[in-house]
């Protein structure tokens, strides 16, 4: 430390998350962790050394749209700062997306791949969750041509989606909103039409593209003549660098999340390929909500990092900060809510892999929870690291340091794939349609169970009005019952005595 003002953290962010490496000892067997550890602790330390440098100066430095060239001539790309790519050569190099669809890997790992992949993308997301947004999409259409496209797409694609090496590598996006819709989805207008060469073309704008310039893109739209609302849509294949009639129209001026472009596109008969109904993006849908939360989480992760360094250093009235009682208890708070948040989000990841073996059980609560989770991380993300930077004060509010960008960036997590209210209300869909929250009720019924009958029957007359309460109700039972089967007391006895936290607006139901 040069003075009364600390030097910022100097320390990989592996070693940093204590949590995380402790919740991956707990959920991986001893040979997975082995395989997982170096890798692990290899992007901590290029996240907190590399990464994180470089994502503020791509936070400064904003991709841009360029239309002509130096000579007059029209053209439509996006034009990135060296240090973008530079993170996308750490971030794709990992493998953090590639492993999930690379057979050598899954013939050893995969019962666990999505754990590692996540934790991985939770060390990256500490130092930047602009890319983590790609590298999401990039997932997502692999997934979703893996598991519902034809033969020949799976053939011409997937091998490129995230590949490690750039000269390979496609990346992805999916381009559902539009003006006429946003979160209603159903009320999208743009249109479909199957030629007499049997080839699909679309035509109309798309309003909020990330990571716009993508070369594999799933899109929605309506068949001429389909039903109203989602029931009509279907989901495309759009290879943008392979197709006629697309033009970036201008990049959006963001909030946050300012590394990664996006955009209006707009489609003037652009030959597609069709994948299948609205199902597929849906469930595109729900891993990016799944990311979403792995990203609440790691930006909570690193506010507290930020935090807990300075006030560990940082004097005040003749002592630390971290020796000052309320100090010490606000920073206690954000630590049993992180922890709490960390749990719930990779219990979530936990189920996908089970579900992906074939458990049917957990395929059934996975779906349940996704909205659940989303919901509950993306909105505790802004309050948490608001309260970070209050922790350290001014110091904190200036752009020299990180906290800044990751109250911005962090402000995206509960509007991106469906606001609050949203997925309130897909949680209560899914849970009514295939009683999933069921299945965690029994869980939770095993540590608490007055609390998990009283949920159960709150749920029998429950209206919209009260649904958000319900929901939030339900989250902090699982995170309660996740730190109690962990033996995780100290966290368990703080948020039983803080029932709902830091959430801003939740209720008890």
């Amino acid at each position: 430390m040069n003075g009364p003002i600390p030097d910022p953290p100097d320390r990989s962010f592996w070693d940093a998350s204590p949590t995380l490496r402790e919740l991956l000892q707990r959920t991986l067997s001893a040979g997975e962790f082995a395989w997982s550890e170096p890798r692990l602790r290899e992007m901590g330390e290029l996240a907190s050394r590399v990464v994180a440098p470089l994502a503020a100066v791509a936070d400064r430095e904003w991709p841009r749209l360029v239309t002509r060239t130096p000579a007059g001539e029209p053209v439509n790309r996006v034009d990135y700062h060296p240090s973008y790519r530079e993170m996308e050569r750490i971030a794709y190099g990992s493998g953090m997306v590639a492993m999930k669809y690379e057979p050598a890997v899954l013939a050893g790992h995969a019962p666990s791949i999505h754990v590692v992949t996540f934790a991985l993308g939770y060390l990256f997301a500490m130092a930047e969750i602009g890319l983590y947004c790609p590298l999401c999409m990039t997932d997502g259409v692999a997934r979703i041509i893996t598991r519902h496209g034809t033969a020949g797409q799976v053939e011409r694609v997937v091998p490129r989606m995230g590949a490690r090496n750039a000269a390979d590598r496609w990346t992805g996006a999916m381009f559902v909103t539009e003006r006429a819709g946003g979160s209603d989805v159903g009320a999208n207008e743009m249109i479909a039409r199957r030629g007499h060469d049997g080839r699909w073309r679309l035509t109309g704008r798309k309003w909020f593209c990330s990571n716009v310039d993508a070369q594999a893109v799933l899109v929605t739209a309506r068949p001429e003549g389909a039903p109203a609302g989602t029931k009509g849509l279907r989901t495309f294949l759009l290879l943008p660098h392979q197709s006629t009639g697309v033009e970036i129209e201008r990049l959006k001026d963001k909030l946050g999340v300012r590394s990664m472009p996006t955009g209006e596109v707009r489609l003037s008969e652009t030959e597609v390929e069709e994948v299948g109904g609205f199902g597929p993006m849906l469930e595109m849908m729900n891993l990016s909500r799944l990311y979403n939360s792995v990203a609440a989480v790691a930006v909570i992760g690193r506010a507290l990092h930020e935090a807990r360094h300075y006030a560990g250093l940082r004097r005040a009235f003749g002592r630390s900060v971290i020796e000052h009682p309320l100090a010490a208890e606000t920073l206690r708070d954000l630590e049993a809510e992180h922890l709490a948040a960390q749990l719930l989000t990779f219990a979530c990841v936990e189920m996908l892999d089970r579900a992906d073996g074939g458990d049917a059980e957990a395929a059934r609560a996975h779906r349940t929870l996704v909205p659940i989770v989303k919901a509950v991380t993306g909105k505790l993300a802004v309050p948490c690291v608001s309260e970070a930077m209050e922790l350290i004060g001014g110091n904190g509010y200036i752009e020299e340091s990180p906290l800044p960008r990751l109250l911005r960036d962090a402000q995206v997590l509960p509007i991106w794939e469906g606001t609050t209210n949203i997925l309130v209300l897909d949680a209560l869909r899914v849970a009514r349609k295939e009683r999933g929250h069921e299945l965690l009720l029994a869980r939770i019924g095993k540590q608490f169970p007055g609390e998990a009958e009283a949920i159960g029957a709150a749920f029998a007359g429950l209206d919209e009005r009260a649904a958000r309460g319900w929901v939030d109700r339900l989250a902090r039972a699982f995170e309660l019952t996740l730190l109690a089967e962990a033996g995780l007391t100290g966290a368990l006895d703080r948020l039983q005595r803080r029932p709902l936290g830091l959430i801003p607006g939740a209720r008890m139901a």
